[in-house]
């Protein structure tokens, strides 16, 4: 499978938007994707970054005007340039505030999909797939912006979080001593020395400033860290999982970083250096994740040295923030996004003789007994002769289902009077809660309808308290009764 990414970055815009989708573009790798990036070479764009970390670039040079809505037809033009003869692609993703519908429905002359990362919800879009990670992110912001067809994820489930965030839980101390710094790529707010500021004025505290590409504080930054015990200045560092692990408390803006250190659990002081990242970041407040003073140019030295003096003595409630990210943001948004956009392609083959210790093991977890109609622990001599009979049974079809990276779960179907027919289906360890159950429906029926075109119906049996395979059955478009789940198929 083939995708190509549409995303910029720029010492105005931040790196915001090729950072998180590298993030994706590594999930959808490790799941046997071949990626590539499209990137205007606006001034502080990371095309070196995406090619050391193994993506090839597609890239033309900054236009005379920049990238915006009006000029959507010359962008395309631009890549059209760049691109490939007949090049042709599975996906496009786009993850670009200056982009709409125009320039996607342009788009699809390069690929069959076109997926859209935003955040604003302020312009039409003409997508199969939208992702808005963001905490407030609602079907209603898009219900104007987007057609029925387009499947939504939306919320912190789907944060694109690097595998190194997925740690496990920093444990915050009674007092906490080690503050770590960062105002993204381009300090654009100025925050930094405010906020070096502040902290000078607090004793006995180690501090970490990242200041970013191409800091315009560069001299002042240097001069308020000189001469401080524990205080270190870095303009960039490519461990920033082990520096926020090592943290007591992280202060900085409401962009990318946001979703790492919610993973952490890294307890945060948080200030709006954008517009797009208000609505996000008081949401966050609300429920509980950080504590949040404002807009950038309302923070004052005073204000934060009030906070941060508040959150570094009161353990509770750094407490309270680190327990409420964590059960918001588990880190393995990426890999759901990239099971989103490759379960199409999801491979289902007949089951063999050979694989019956991989049914076995993956029926006998306790997570699938727990969740099973029939919970009781299996015995192997019984689980061969079942899959014997199985295998021979022409009212029976077992598959199973297999990604790029190894199996990923089993489906079976068992053919009823009334040309119907019941399905149950598992997944293998370590591919729980990532959406393989809604690919697996869906390539599993296209076999059962196969293999009996006669059919009229599925149903499926499920547990009242299994709210997972609920929610599974009835987003792949069974319907409910008392008991049970069909779906009908429609003549």
């Amino acid at each position: 499978m083939k995708v190509l990414i549409r995303a910029d970055a720029s010492s105005s815009i931040g790196i915001g938007h090729t950072a998180r989708c590298l993030t994706l573009a590594q999930a959808l790798r490790a799941q046997g994707a071949q990626v590539s990036f499209a990137c205007c070479l606006l001034d502080g764009h990371r095309r070196v970054a995406i090619e050391q970390a193994g993506f090839e670039v597609f890239a033309w040079r900054q236009p005379k005007h920049l990238p915006g809505i009006e000029h959507w037809a010359a962008d395309i033009a631009a890549l059209r340039a760049v691109l490939p003869a007949n090049a042709g692609f599975d996906w496009v993703i786009v993850d670009h505030y200056a982009l709409d519908a125009r320039w996607e429905q342009a788009a699809r002359a390069f690929a069959r999909r076109i997926a859209v990362i935003d955040d604003l919800a302020d312009r039409d879009h003409a997508a199969d797939l939208l992702l808005d990670q963001n905490f407030g992110a609602s079907e209603a912001r898009y219900a104007t912006r987007l057609t029925a067809a387009c499947r939504r994820l939306l919320g912190p489930r789907y944060a694109l979080v690097r595998p190194a965030f997925q740690g496990p839980a920093i444990t915050p101390p009674p007092q906490a001593r080690r503050v770590l710094v960062s105002f993204g790529g381009f300090d654009v707010a100025g925050m930094l020395p405010r906020t070096l500021q502040a902290l000078a004025g607090l004793e006995g505290l180690q501090v970490t400033c990242i200041a970013g590409l191409g800091s315009a504080q560069g001299e002042e930054l240097v001069r308020l860290c000189a001469g401080r015990e524990g205080w270190e200045l870095h303009d960039y560092v490519d461990d920033m999982p082990a520096r926020m692990a090592a943290a007591d408390l992280f202060i900085g803006a409401a962009g990318g970083t946001t979703w790492e250190r919610a993973a952490l659990g890294l307890p945060s002081l948080c200030v709006s250096v954008a517009d797009n990242q208000r609505g996000a970041a008081e949401a966050m407040a609300r429920a509980g994740m950080h504590l949040y003073l404002g807009d950038a140019e309302q923070v004052d030295v005073p204000a934060l040295r009030q906070a941060i003096a508040l959150l570094l003595g009161n353990q509770g409630l750094r407490q309270s923030f680190a327990e409420r990210s964590r059960s918001l943001v588990d880190g393995r948004g990426a890999q759901r996004v990239a099971v989103a956009l490759l379960g199409e392609h999801l491979v289902l083959r007949p089951a063999r003789t050979e694989d019956a210790r991989l049914l076995f093991d993956g029926r006998d977890a306790p997570e699938v007994r727990r969740r099973s109609q029939q919970g009781q622990a299996l015995h192997w001599p019984e689980h061969q002769a079942w899959l014997a009979a199985t295998l021979a049974d022409r009212q029976r079809l077992l598959l199973i289902a297999e990604s790029a990276d190894g199996p990923v779960g089993s489906v079976r179907y068992d053919r009823l009077p009334g040309q119907r027919a019941r399905v149950s289906l598992y997944l293998f360890a370590g591919r729980f809660g990532l959406g393989w159950g809604r690919a697996l429906l869906a390539r599993g029926e296209a076999c059962a309808r196969q293999r009996w075109p006669d059919l009229l119906a599925i149903e499926a049996q499920v547990l009242p308290d299994n709210q997972a395979s609920l929610q599974l059955f009835a987003g792949a478009g069974f319907v409910q009764s008392p008991c049970s789940f069909e779906r009908v198929f429609q003549e």
